[in-house]
């Protein structure tokens, strides 16, 4: 009869491989196919079960080493080995959006399927640093129902259980445990199987064991050692096992609803270039989808490019590996990770430019001396927006006597406000022109805008000297001594205090962030940049501060500063026509082991709150670093005080101050190992994003229910381009018009369903009420009722919608 008082431990055999890390992807390969060998030849020899996730390392193997995989298939179904987690890869769970979460999913999903017959029930995240609680719905509704993870270690976040109910903002519910570790030392494991046996207090428990790290997996005397010392064990069960078998006998009954961190914060600052081009490509991605989802909709594209996005997709999703996302891999995993992106960014944007010129095909041919400006709006619903764009002028103008005018008219022909602005190009000839004008868009349709050019006599160029805007709503102001924002108030309420600017704080030259003083705050002994009397290098012959633009759209400002060998020069546009401020800071890095902020004093008191995965965190005010996506905010009862940005993930609050977090000086792969040096002296050690680096933040005013739309609309601009439409036949286009009701819920996905001619779209309710909304597709309704923190998909297929209660790729 079985005792039932005997502890059951869950022996869970795995392999952590990192494809790229300390070494370029070629060498993952070599491991990947080193491990994989050793174990499906033990599993010949012993009963065990060998347990691997990741689609990468098995299409290394499926193309490299096709018998190992036909072998690998046989034990999959003979229940020796296990297809574990199910994802694409271990990404890194804090920087990705919500979209990208469910991408690394669902590709796993389809590929596991496909190759395997199998789906994984368990999300397996052993190795990310922190883990957001955004998605405990993204995986709820994607058919996992268990989460198991490492970090953060117990010394950087304690948790009430370590088997316990993870719950999600929108009260969704999946099993969660974390784990010491994920492997054991050659040779070791038998005894490290009995001691983390002993340390658990469950009746049930799991361990992880495995060689590790760089493969391994397995080894034969593990296996002979467990088999003889540990499985005839009386007083514990042990068990080979996989991580369902785990999470089935288990019920845990703590609960923890919010996001597991903070773990080595550094990672969310260090190598820029990638987080930069990983979120650029993640909006690229999102634009290309919505262009072309309506063009294939309206039959204007014959085949949707679901290929092409694949592809994208893919590199995407290689580059929020978790070493190579959070910069914490070596040079060459940087530009692996570079490449990726930059490869995919192509790919999305030939997609959507295809998809731009087939919705094209329904504009009429160019009238005599008319430049058409056709804008598409990505949004589903009626936008107001600055929308920029540059055209070349019929011939060059080069006499000095005239100079060329211009006049924009909508398609009713009512003119429009606009301003010229400074081209990309510095040829110093009337011929390019960029223009910013304000639009009016209806909801994810083409607009045409008509740009007409007259010459008048040359006047010399005259830009009135304004450092205070005010509009009797709205006002600003930047000291023309300094060069900082001073004053930002809307309807008479100030919102930043008077302590504005960049900052330098010392740091050190870890890129993850180890030690137990950068979990309290990352960088110390703060100094501010200082006013550049006298710019030199890059910016050498500029004024400290100067007006380079005002006009009827934005008054611009550029000031330029500096602190040690660093440089920077930040770029102010004042909205004449809205509540915003855009500000732009070009920072060129000089300096090591340092950490550059950006310092924005708030005087309204409110939660601090930031944009995560299909949701909203609250943020630590303590100094301790934030994680956060688009937008950070504090949230008070004038309304939301928010900092949006294109690119930057980490920042800190404290002393009623924001600080972004915007470069690390920090070394490539140095590790932190006890009292050991850190990085060797007696030779140069290369370092992480020095010299240029740009950002993009827009400083705004909002309802709460605002935020997401308002960050959305920042990053995700309508694309604008001046052609000249040519003929064409478009008799058998069909009418496609989206829209969604109210001004809450955003719409962050529309695409093609994969393998089906349906169209899928995401719908999100990024706050903490619910909210009645209703899409429209074709003149078909479909009336919704969201959830707090709710994301929805709609399918729209044969001329109906319908909700689907998963998220479909």
């Amino acid at each position: 009869m079985e005792n039932n008082n005997v502890k059951k431990m869950h022996m869970i055999c795995n392999a952590h491989i990192d494809p790229i890390w300390q070494w370029d992807w070629p060498e993952g390969v070599s491991a990947t196919l080193s491990t994989f060998y050793t174990a499906a030849k033990l599993c010949d020899e012993f009963d065990y079960i060998f347990c691997h996730n990741e689609v990468t390392v098995y299409k290394y193997v499926e193309e490299y080493a096709p018998e190992l995989f036909a072998k690998i298939q046989e034990l999959v179904k003979a229940g020796k080995w296990h297809i574990m987690g199910g994802w694409y890869l271990q990404p890194d769970c804090n920087m990705p959006c919500g979209e990208s979460f469910v991408r690394q999913i669902r590709e796993g999903e389809r590929y596991f399927k496909e190759k395997f017959g199998v789906k994984p029930t368990t999300a397996i995240n052993l190795d990310p640093f922190g883990h957001t609680v955004g998605l405990v719905q993204i995986v709820k509704k994607c058919g996992q129902d268990s989460y198991l993870f490492v970090r953060p270690f117990k010394y950087e976040m304690t948790l009430p259980c370590e088997q316990f109910i993870w719950r999600g903002l929108d009260g969704s519910e999946i099993k969660a445990t974390r784990m010491c570790s994920y492997g054991s030392g050659l040779g070791k494991s038998a005894k490290v199987i009995r001691d983390r046996a002993n340390i658990q207090d469950f009746k049930v428990g799991a361990i992880l064991w495995g060689v590790g790290n760089h493969g391994g997996g397995p080894s034969r005397k593990d296996l002979a050692d467990i088999k003889e010392q540990i499985l005839p064990d009386t007083e514990v069960k042990y068990v080979h096992s996989t991580p369902e078998n785990f999470f089935a006998e288990i019920t845990p009954t703590e609960a923890v609803e919010h996001s597991l961190r903070i773990s080595m914060p550094g990672c969310y600052t260090s190598m820029y270039r990638v987080k930069k081009l990983h979120a650029q490509l993640e909006n690229e991605i999102s634009m290309a989808e919505k262009i072309a989802s309506v063009a294939y909709g309206k039959g204007l594209l014959k085949d949707y490019p679901e290929n092409e996005i694949r592809v994208a997709v893919e590199d995407l999703l290689n580059a929020e590996f978790h070493d190579v996302l959070p910069g914490t891999s070596v040079q060459c995993g940087e530009d692996a990770g570079l490449r990726y992106l930059n490869h995919g960014m192509l790919e999305a944007e030939r997609v959507k430019i295809k998809a731009y010129f087939a919705l094209s095909k329904e504009q009429k041919p160019a009238n005599n001396g008319e430049f058409p400006v056709v804008v598409f709006n990505p949004h589903p619903y009626e936008l107001c927006d600055n929308v920029e764009c540059e055209f070349t002028l019929a011939d060059q103008n080069w006499s000095q006597e005239t100079s060329s005018c211009i006049k924009i008219v909508d398609c009713d022909g009512n003119t429009v406000p606009y301003q010229i602005v400074k081209e990309d190009s510095n040829l110093n000839l009337d011929w390019r022109k960029r223009i910013i004008f304000e639009a009016r868009l209806k909801p994810m349709e083409l607009a045409r805008y008509s740009v007409y050019v007259d010459f008048v006599p040359a006047e010399q160029a005259k830009r009135e000297e304004a450092f205070v805007f005010e509009n009797g709503r709205k006002h600003v102001e930047i000291d023309k001594a300094t060069g900082l924002l001073t004053s930002y108030k809307i309807d008479g309420v100030e919102y930043i205090g008077k302590d504005f600017g960049l900052c330098l704080f010392d740091d050190n030259a870890d890129p993850w962030g180890m030690s137990r003083e950068q979990l309290k705050r990352m960088g110390t002994n703060e100094r501010k940049f200082s006013s550049s009397q006298k710019p030199s290098g890059v910016f050498e012959g500029m004024k400290t501060v100067q007006v380079v633009e005002n006009g009827e759209i934005y008054l611009g400002i550029e000031a330029f500063f500096e602190c040690d060998s660093t440089r920077a020069r930040i770029l102010y546009k004042i909205y004449k026509n809205n509540d915003d401020i855009d500000i732009d800071v070009n920072l060129y890095m000089g300096d090591i082991n340092k950490i550059v902020k950006l310092k924005l004093p708030i005087t309204v008191s409110g939660n601090l709150i930031g944009q995560t995965a299909f949701g909203t965190d609250t943020l630590f005010c303590d100094g301790r670093e934030n994680v956060a996506h688009r937008f950070v905010a504090v949230d008070s009862e004038n309304g939301c005080v928010a900092l949006l940005n294109k690119d930057v993930y980490g920042s800190h609050y404290e002393n009623n101050c924001l600080y972004m977090s915007l470069a690390r000086g920090v070394t490539y792969c140095a590790h932190p190992i006890g009292e050991r040096e850190l990085i060797p002296l007696d030779r140069f050690t290369k370092k992480i994003d020095q010299g240029e680096s740009n950002y993009s933040f827009r400083l705004t005013v909002t309802k709460r229910d605002l935020l997401e739309r308002k960050a959305q609309e920042f990053v995700q601009r309508p694309y604008a381009l001046n052609i000249f439409p040519v003929a064409s036949d478009v008799a058998d286009s069909k009418s496609l018009d989206v829209s969604i009701g109210g001004d809450i819920i955003s719409m962050p996905t529309v695409k093609k369903m994969c393998d089906k001619d349906a169209l899928i779209f995401r719908l999100l309710n990024n706050t903490p009420n619910s909210v009645d909304s209703y899409i429209k597709v074709s003149g078909k309704f479909l009336n919704l009722t969201f959830g707090k923190y709710e994301v929805k998909t709609v399918v729209y297929e044969n001329g109906s919608l319908v909700e689907s209660y998963e998220l479909l790729i």
